[in-house]
């Protein structure tokens, strides 16, 4: 059976990760607030975009790929929201990289139809509610889009936290985790990445551990207090299939992380168990 990882731009992380990621994964990124886990996924579709400019080919023999192309897909933000952020938080010839090479496909219209946000309160009406409809063809639509998008790509979906507080309410929640399970499978045909944001603490602990149980890995992003005045960032695997034996015989823990505008998310150091670095 051939393996292959892919990339994940991100050197620091590649390097503890012997490589990358490996290929056809759905990975959940699990973060408190703040703690980094949108900066992760910025600074792997900058790292990548800027290794597809440059046209750098995978070195022979090591099964090492970048992905074809990057995708971003919003559930409530806009891409010119989107595009602001990434402005704003990294050096600006990163920002000309992205505006070239990621595709952001924006979903919030479908997203907002399920609201009364969408509506002006003047032209509330019976029929203008009525019109709100279910929500089912958001799911639909994303399905579509993948279908198309996913193979060979890495796709970054912000966030699961919106999709499952959408739908929670409007189908079952069984229902709900048989979609991610879906999900989980089709990702081994595209034989991409997925990156699925989900904030930590949203919804309560049962359910978000039912959420984990549907990835092939799961990745925490949490502060740590180092000091009665200070916290730092950190990253851990909590799970991920074909990948953790491995950093279990590294004696890895947890990764302290920091954010730069010049080089985003990077491994800044490396906590390992009983103590040993």
């Amino acid at each position: 059976m051939e393996f292959k990882k892919i990339s994940t731009g991100i050197d620091s992380v590649d390097l503890v990760m012997k490589g990358g990621l490996p290929s056809g994964s759905f990975i959940l990124l699990l973060g408190e607030v703040g703690a980094g886990s949108a900066e992760f996924t910025f600074t792997s579709a900058i790292m990548l975009s800027l290794l597809k400019t440059k046209a750098l080919p995978a070195e022979k023999g090591t099964g090492i790929s970048i992905p074809d192309a990057i995708c971003y897909v919003s559930l409530t933000r806009s891409k010119a929201d989107i595009l602001k952020e990434i402005s704003l938080s990294f050096a600006p010839e990163y920002y000309e990289v992205i505006k070239e090479n990621l595709i952001i496909k924006d979903f919030s219209k479908d997203y907002f139809k399920t609201s009364l946000i969408s509506i002006p309160e003047e032209k509330i009406t019976f029929e203008s509610l009525r019109e709100l409809g279910s929500g089912e063809n958001l799911l639909s639509s994303l399905m579509t889009f993948l279908a198309e998008k996913a193979p060979n790509n890495l796709v970054i979906i912000d966030s699961l936290t919106d999709l499952m507080r959408m739908y929670t309410g409007m189908m079952k929640w069984q229902d709900l985790i048989s979609f991610l399970k879906g999900l989980q499978r089709a990702s081994k045909e595209w034989d991409g990445l997925i990156y699925a944001l989900l904030t930590a603490n949203i919804f309560e602990r049962g359910r978000q551990e039912e959420i984990a149980d549907c990835a092939d890995g799961v990745l925490i992003f949490e502060w740590s207090e180092i000091g009665t005045a200070q916290r730092q960032r950190a990253m851990y695997v909590k799970k991920f299939r074909g990948l953790l034996p491995q950093l279990e015989a590294d004696n890895i823990a947890k990764f302290e992380i920091r954010i730069t505008p010049n080089a985003g998310f990077e491994v800044s150091n490396i906590q390992r168990i009983m103590g040993r670095r």
